[in-house]
């Protein structure tokens, strides 16, 4: 697949196959294009990257959103079978560029996930709530120092791969 063809095809999926995982080494491509990011003044080592592929965990982290966020425990990763977690140490030279870093390191990946016939989803909310709970932190293996910042969970959709998209420019644009 083409780059611009993978970015047009891209959608967030909310109906993962919860049996049918996706492949270690497809998941180990898609971290390492994740690993390819820019990244702001090359400080590769304030991001660490978790791979989770157990269900326990995952649901672990879903009880500790709902309970942050005073809501009735659901799956906040859709059934997703592997979720890839972005963690950031905060640099006091540019406050808040861990979540711009993140966010590239999450968009290669989905990038990556799609031209693979991987379907994904970008995740905050259920981050936040684990970045709260350093027991949980500790359990997933994340770097004392490091918080999560977002995730992007890997899957197969139930309902089955969107179709690319037409490119357009839909968002509020000038050109100077």
């Amino acid at each position: 697949m083409q780059t611009l063809e993978s970015i047009a095809k891209r959608k967030s999926t909310r109906d993962f196959d919860p049996s049918r995982s996706v492949p270690d080494e497809v998941v180990d491509t898609i971290v390492k294009a994740g690993c390819q990011a820019p990244i702001g003044g090359n400080q590769r080592d304030s991001l660490h990257l978790t791979v989770c592929r157990s269900r326990d965990i995952l649901d672990e982290i879903n009880r500790a959103t709902a309970a942050a966020m005073k809501i009735e425990p659901r799956d906040f990763f859709y059934g997703a079978p592997a979720a890839v977690f972005v963690s950031a140490a905060p640099k006091q030279m540019a406050p808040s560029v861990e979540y711009a870093n993140a966010a590239c390191v999450i968009e290669n990946m989905l990038i990556a996930a799609t031209d693979a016939g991987v379907d994904n989803i970008y995740l905050w909310g259920a981050v936040q709530a684990l970045g709260r709970n350093p027991e949980l932190c500790a359990k997933m293996g994340i770097l004392e120092g490091f918080k999560p910042v977002s995730a992007a969970a890997l899957g197969y959709s139930l309902s089955g791969s969107p179709e690319p998209r037409e490119l357009s420019v839909s968002l509020s644009t000038n050109y100077i």
